[in-house]
């Protein structure tokens, strides 16, 4: 098992995240959800020793936040309490990680929770069109299917099913654990070891995957739903998270579409007034990245915005980013777009770096992510080091080529 420890005394707080090498990548067409239902049980259910209410009841009569996640490349467990509780937490987390129990009943309530989370996604336009672009743009990789899983599969699910994913995967050597916060790195050492050190690996092997290849053709879906507005969304391939672009298109995509002036307002919300709101992100995953626009707009612009969101993404190879791409008397007037988005986003990297929890999700992700591949130095130097020249090759290698999933959400019509 991986260990990162931080100390930092500046808070009497622990912040705990155990990250195992366990997402929607390593289910198959028979096992979708089964990661999901996983996460859920082992956060809510009970171990061999207590109920799932005994430890909800132990973890809030210790002060406790703790929730889980379920992605494409990792699940992650997170706690958060006052430092006097070293030992609870330790042993709270070691017991419901490694130590779970699921009966039939448990596991049947679960499965009904996660069916209304997946009807509420097909209820909300934008998680619904996000999903449809990973599912096309991910085509024949293990990142196509749905972190949530599929409705069959959930029903279909066993306890024995459960519990052989859980012995399978969850082994020290399937994860890391990352602490932050006020306690003495040697006392935490001995600690973590006396309390782990027992577990068995049983023979674990990782499972190895490709790069997800970027698809060669545009895929356009349109899609009714019971809504007012139109929804546009638009996906396309972006560096994975060992591949130097993703610190580029991390600038890239604050400019275009997140930064305090961002340029696609230019041709979606200047004269003409396309579109009523415009957010844009960049997901990287250890096997590939996703660049995606969000777009809400009146159902009648939507074909119009289509048009000129996509005729601007192609252009954006061409495009001046810095007052360097100007000369003369035309520097001065220019807006600086590169330095005013590594501003940006070196203020929200330094804002979440004092949340000891997101600074130990960080840290457990990454060692689990990186896969031994050589450190590039400080997320923020790279982030320096990017030109306006490093932005027009990254837009035109991932912006400016075929390869768009497009998905359209417009009001059902109308019955006369």
């Amino acid at each position: 098992m991986r260990v990162l420890l931080y100390e930092r005394h500046s808070i009497p707080l622990l912040d705990f995240v155990f990250a195992f090498d366990l997402g929607t990548k390593n289910e198959s067409d028979q096992t979708s959800g089964l990661v999901h239902i996983l996460e859920h049980s082992i956060l809510f259910r009970g171990t061999e020793m207590r109920s799932g209410e005994e430890i909800g009841q132990d973890i809030r009569a210790h002060g406790a936040y703790f929730n889980a996640h379920t992605g494409r490349d990792l699940a992650t467990f997170e706690l958060s309490l006052p430092s006097e509780f070293i030992d609870f937490a330790l042993e709270n987390q070691k017991e419901i990680l490694f130590q779970m129990k699921l009966t039939q009943e448990e596991l049947d309530k679960e499965k009904q929770i996660i069916l209304e989370e997946l009807t509420q996604i097909k209820d909300d336009p934008l998680k619904y069109a996000t999903s449809l672009v990973y599912q096309n743009l991910f085509q024949n990789h293990p990142y196509q299917k749905p972190i949530y899983g599929k409705e069959e599969i959930i029903e279909a699910a066993s306890v024995e099913d459960i519990l052989e994913f859980h012995q399978k995967y969850f082994v020290p050597a399937n994860c890391a654990l990352a602490i932050v916060g006020d306690f003495d790195i040697e006392e935490m050492k001995e600690k973590i070891g006396a309390k782990f050190g027992q577990l068995e690996n049983k023979g674990f092997t990782p499972q190895k995957f490709d790069m997800a290849i970027p698809i060669e053709k545009d895929i356009e879906i349109e899609h009714e739903m019971d809504v007012n507005s139109g929804y546009l969304v638009i996906g396309t391939m972006g560096p994975g998270y060992n591949e130097k672009d993703q610190y580029t298109v991390d600038v890239l995509t604050e400019v275009l579409g997140r930064g305090v002036i961002p340029l696609l307002n230019q041709p979606l919300r200047g004269r003409r007034e396309l579109v009523e709101t415009i957010t844009m992100g960049y997901g990287s995953y250890t096997y590939g990245g996703v660049i995606t626009i969000y777009l809400t707009l009146d159902p009648g612009k939507i074909q119009a915005a289509k048009r000129e969101a996509i005729k601007f993404l192609k252009g954006t190879r061409k495009l001046n980013y810095s007052k360097t791409d100007y000369s003369g008397d035309s520097q001065f007037y220019a807006l600086d777009y590169l330095e005013s988005a590594k501003n940006q986003i070196k203020f929200r990297f330094h804002q979440s770096q004092e949340n000891g929890l997101n600074l130990a999700l960080g840290m457990a992700t990454h060692s689990l992510r990186s896969k031994g591949r050589t450190n590039r130095g400080p997320y923020i130097e790279n982030i320096e080091r990017i030109t306006a020249t490093d932005l027009r090759k990254a837009a035109g290698d991932y912006l400016s080529k075929n390869g768009y999933v497009i998905i359209s959400i417009k009001p059902k019509k109308k019955k006369k």
